[in-house]
């Protein structure tokens, strides 16, 4: 006969605490999505320029969205998932460009990092034939109309016409009379074209919008005749959407022509990549503006701020103030956001995510999402693919990026013309 041990009060609470925990995970807890017994990969393949003319400024969106995707593993932020990313180098070409896609689309990567804007044209029916999701910057004919394509940012021509109506506000700030006259000297290419297609705006609210003068692509040796002419205009802004080595150019040569008391020069979108700029113009950076849809990193007081910077220490050793760095780490943060509430608010199984559960949970699971003010509240829509509808302007102050507004809502511009040469 088998005897039976005295419950000693230890085991009798460990007991109860068993059968009380069993009860709330039963009765307490919403069923979730069933997870698969290993982790299931969702890889952004990421073609970008790594060895190109521009790859300094490319490495920022691809550390980006790579940290992004480390710290939600590290963080188990999507249980039953791992993030990866994978590289093909497109060396800034566009027909390098479709070979990357056409390689990951054969390694089954659920979205596609595009850094060209026009390798995002090229592939963006084909994203939409393929069902792969396409990650992008902000070019305006790929986010308008709304397909496979989807920005952290606005498009950049959203972003000129945000300029454009802080130029009108600077000029009637200042009492002056008349219309400002305002000139791109930008990348003849189709980034660079980004802000020509919405002039028609900056005509409508007031601005006398001068010949466009163009600069080669990916940057100038000199841009002292096209300033020139500018200067015989009467410009009295200057915009460009290009690269910082192509805007170190400009502001040397507007300052050794005696032309920065004259002309206010204001960088669109992304054309602000980083403090190297400041680093490669020197003074001549002093006083230019620009508009973007980030926080610059010198706002300390933003708790948004404050985690990107902690951030780039964890990761990469040190913090830059490096806005295409933040553009990518916010791609991946909304793309990790859009996979998550796949799961947990859509019911689906890990192994069931692909290109089409992700579609559907960024246009209905993106909603005033909060980034602690690095950015403004983030909302994608079916009718509106990228999630930033907020800008502010910022300044070269002492060499610091440096914020002169609050954030304002950009102007949502979809009518695009062609360019006029």
């Amino acid at each position: 006969m088998k005897t039976i041990k005295k419950l000693t009060g230890p085991m009798i609470y460990l007991i109860i605490t068993i059968i009380i925990s069993g009860t709330l995970l039963i009765g307490g807890c919403q069923k979730p999505a069933p997870v698969p017994a290993a982790a299931v990969d969702i890889t952004i393949g990421i073609i970008s320029d790594l060895t190109g003319p521009t790859a300094s400024g490319a490495i920022g969106d691809n550390w980006g969205i790579e940290d992004a995707l480390k710290g939600a593993n590290e963080a188990n932020e999507v249980p039953g998932v791992n993030f990866t990313t994978t590289f093909y180098d497109n060396r800034f070409d566009v027909g390098r460009s479709l070979t990357g896609y056409e390689m990951m689309k054969t390694q089954g990567v659920q979205a596609v990092w595009l850094q060209i804007t026009g390798s995002v044209y090229a592939l963006k029916p084909k994203l939409a034939e393929d069902k792969i999701i396409g990650l992008v910057p902000g070019p305006p004919k790929g986010l308008y109309p709304p397909g496979w394509v989807f920005s952290a940012e606005a498009s950049y021509s959203d972003g000129a016409g945000a300029a454009f109506d802080w130029i009108l506000e600077d000029w009637k700030k200042e009492g002056r009379s008349g219309k400002p006259k305002i000139a791109w000297l930008t990348w003849d290419a189709d980034y660079g074209h980004s802000g020509l297609i919405v002039n028609w705006y900056a005509t409508e609210i007031g601005l006398d919008v001068l010949k466009t003068e163009f600069y080669p692509s990916p940057a100038p040796q000199d841009t002292s005749s096209q300033l020139l002419r500018l200067k015989e205009a009467g410009a009295n802004y200057v915009l460009s959407v290009g690269p910082q080595s192509a805007w170190q150019v400009v502001l040397k040569d507007a300052q050794r022509l005696g032309l920065k008391d004259t002309m206010k020069f204001i960088a669109v979108a992304n054309a602000m990549e980083s403090d190297d700029l400041i680093d490669l113009a020197k003074e001549a950076a002093e006083g230019m503006y620009f508009v973007h849809f980030f926080s610059s990193l010198y706002e300390e007081n933003v708790p948004g701020v404050k985690a990107f910077k902690e951030m780039q220490v964890k990761y990469r050793g040190k913090s830059k103030n490096w806005m295409r760095n933040e553009v990518g780490w916010m791609t991946g943060k909304i793309f990790v956001e859009a996979v998550k509430q796949a799961i947990v608010k859509d019911k689906i199984s890990p192994d069931k995510i692909n290109g089409q559960v992700i579609y559907n949970s960024l246009e209905k699971n993106i909603k005033n999402m909060d980034t602690g003010g690095l950015t403004g509240p983030l909302t994608i829509t079916p009718e509106k693919h990228y999630a930033a509808d907020y800008v502010k302007v910022f300044q070269i102050q002492g060499g610091k990026q440096l914020p002169i507004t609050d954030w304002r809502e950009a102007p949502h511009l979809s009518r695009f013309e062609d360019v006029k040469r």
